[in-house]
């Protein structure tokens, strides 16, 4: 494997998953141009939110498994 990858030791924080979700969340804006309705966002309990983090962390890991491999096989090409 290249030492030299930025990829290859992968690890996000908990804490980086979350700013990172929520950076996401406040760049969507939600278009109420007429101003006549009332828009009212559920708020996700905690459970939820350790549910979508845990998510994503497999979705990251599954990622940075799959670079991996992929960066293996290439060394023998």
């Amino acid at each position: 494997m290249k030492s030299g990858c930025p990829l290859t030791n992968l690890t996000l924080t908990d804490l980086e998953i979350c700013q990172a979700v929520c950076e996401q969340d406040q760049a969507i804006k939600v278009d109420d141009s007429d101003g006549d309705e009332c828009v009212e966002e559920n708020v996700p309990t905690n459970s939820e939110m350790r549910q979508a983090l845990d998510i994503l962390k497999r979705g990251v890991q599954h990622r940075a498994t799959n670079f991996k491999k992929q960066d293996e096989c290439e060394q023998y090409k």
